[in-house]
C-alpha cells in the first residue's frame, strides 16, 4: 500500500491455477490494503491457465471490488510486486484509489484506426481524453491492432503526451489474446487509460544497449537498407567499427548487434538513441537492413545488449528515484527477451526498480510482445525493453 495519505495503490499476486484460488488469494489481500468500499482503478494481468477463464475473471473481480474501471490483458508471464513470473499461471493485480484523478479509459478498435484520421475533431473522436493527459497506459493485441499507427497521430494531435504499455503475449496466433475494460472483451483490438489531474508520472524506458563505436553518418539509404556510411559500403564500414572493439566487447554480439537512431538532436551516448534490430546483411551490395525507415544523413551508432549493458542502463535510468519522494505505485511492462533469457537469473528488474524505489512499493506488469514508451519528444514501439510508469500524487 501506498505511504501517501491521499492516491493509494495496492498490488497482489497469485500463482494459482484454478481461478477460484487465484481469487481467493489475491482479492482479500487488496481488500485489506485499501479497505472497505469501491475502488478507482483495477488492472489485471493473467497468464497460463488462467487466461481461459477472462470473462468469469472479470465479473468476479468487478463483483468483489467494485472497481470503477477494470482493464485486463493476457500474457505470456507477469510481473509482480517482488517477481516476475515467466511461465505457467499468474494473475498480477494492481488496484488503486485515486482522489481528484481522472482516468479516461477508451476502446482501441482496429477498424477505426485504419480510417484516415486527419484533424484533431477526428482524433478526438477515437482517443477521447488522450489530449492532456499525465499519462496514457496502452494495451494492444500484436495481430490486429497498428499500434505503430497510433502511436504516430497521438504524437501529431497529443505532442508531449506520454503512452507506457504493451502488446498481449498469451497467444502466438490471431484472436488467441484476450483484453477486457470493463463491460467489454475481446481478442482483439486494444484499450487505453488517460490519466489526468492530481498523479505525477515518472517513465522510465530502458533498452538494455550499448553504443560501440563513433557516430556513423548514413550518406546513401533507401527506405530501411542503407547502402552506405560515412561514405562506405555500410556493411564494409560497420565491419570495421567491430573489428576495432575490444574483446570483451566482442563477446557481447553473441546477444545481437543493433543500430541506434538518434532519439535527440544532439545524441551521443547511451539513452540518446531508439534502438532497432539489425535484419541482416547484403555482401554483394554491402548493404545492411534495419527494423524501420532510416533518414538520409542520419547519424547512428552501433549497439550490443548483454546483462551488464541492460542492468546498467536501468539503473542509471532509475538512479533518479532515490531523490524523489516515496512512489504510490508503478507499472512494468517487459520484453519476452528479458528475464531468464537475458539475466540468467529471475526477477532482475523487479528486483532493480523496487531498490531504486525503496523497496515494498505496489507492482503490477506483464511479460510483452512489444513495448511502448517515449524516448525523446515521442513515443514508439519497442523490443527488448523495459517501460515502466511510475506514479505520485501531484
Amino acid at each position: 500500500m501506498s505511504a501517501s495519505t491521499g492516491m493509494r495503490w495496492a498490488s497482489a499476486w497469485s500463482p494459482r491455477a484454478t481461478l477460484d484460488a487465484a481469487l481467493e488469494e489475491c482479492v482479500p489481500e487488496l481488500q485489506a490494503a485499501l479497505g472497505d468500499g469501491p475502488v478507482d482503478l483495477l488492472l489485471v494481468f493473467v497468464s497460463g491457465s488462467l487466461t481461459r477463464h477472462t470473462e468469469r475473471l472479470r465479473e468476479q473481480l468487478k463483483q468483489r471490488l467494485q472497481a470503477f474501471t477494470i482493464a485486463g490483458v493476457t500474457a505470456r508471464g507477469v510481473v509482480t510486486r517482488e517477481h516476475e513470473v515467466e511461465g505457467g499461471s499468474g494473475l498480477s493485480l494492481i488496484a488503486a484509489r485515486l482522489p481528484d484523478v481522472a482516468v479516461r479509459p477508451f476502446l482501441l478498435m482496429p477498424e477505426v484506426w485504419r480510417e484516415p484520421i486527419d484533424d484533431e475533431q477526428t482524433f478526438e473522436q477515437v482517443a477521447p481524453g488522450l489530449r492532456g493527459a499525465e499519462l496514457v497506459v496502452l494495451l494492444g493485441d500484436p495481430f490486429s491492432l497498428d499500434v505503430e499507427r497510433v502511436l504516430r497521430l497521438c504524437d501529431r494531435f497529443a505532442p508531449g503526451v506520454r503512452i507506457v504499455g504493451g502488446l498481449a503475449s498469451a497467444g502466438l496466433k490471431p484472436r488467441e489474446n484476450s483484453l477486457f475494460l470493463n463491460d467489454w472483451q475481446a481478442h482483439e483490438g486494444g484499450i487505453a487509460l488517460a490519466f489526468h489531474g492530481a498523479v505525477r508520472a515518472d517513465i522510465v524506458v530502458s533498452q538494455g544497449c550499448e553504443p560501440v563505436g563513433p557516430p556513423l553518418d548514413v550518406t546513401h539509404v533507401e527506405q530501411n537498407i542503407i547502402l552506405t556510411l560515412d561514405g562506405q559500403p555500410a556493411l564494409e564500414r560497420a565491419e570495421q567499427v567491430l573489428r576495432e572493439l575490444p574483446e570483451s566487447r566482442r563477446r557481447s554480439l553473441e546477444q545481437g548487434l543493433y543500430v541506434g537512431r538518434p532519439a535527440r538532436g544532439d545524441a551521443s551516448g547511451r539513452g540518446d538513441y531508439l534502438i532497432r534490430n539489425l535484419l541482416g546483411a547484403d555482401r554483394e551490395r554491402g548493404a545492411l537492413a534495419v527494423a524501420d525507415r532510416i533518414g538520409p544523413r542520419e547519424k547512428i551508432r552501433l549497439h550490443v545488449r548483454d546483462a551488464h549493458a541492460a542492468v546498467e542502463d536501468l539503473e542509471m535510468l532509475l538512479s533518479p528515484q532515490g531523490f524523489d519522494t516515496r512512489a504510490s505505485g508503478a507499472l512494468l511492462f517487459a520484453c519476452n527477451g528479458r528475464g531468464r533469457q537475458l539475466f540468467g537469473a529471475p526477477d532482475r528488474d523487479i528486483s532493480l526498480l523496487q531498490q531504486a524505489l525503496g523497496g515494498g512499493v505496489p507492482v503490477a506488469g506483464m511479460f510483452a510482445a512489444g513495448e511502448i514508451g517515449p524516448v525523446g519528444e515521442r513515443n514508439f514501439l519497442h523490443g527488448h525493453t523495459a517501460s515502466i510508469a511510475i506514479l505520485r500524487p501531484r
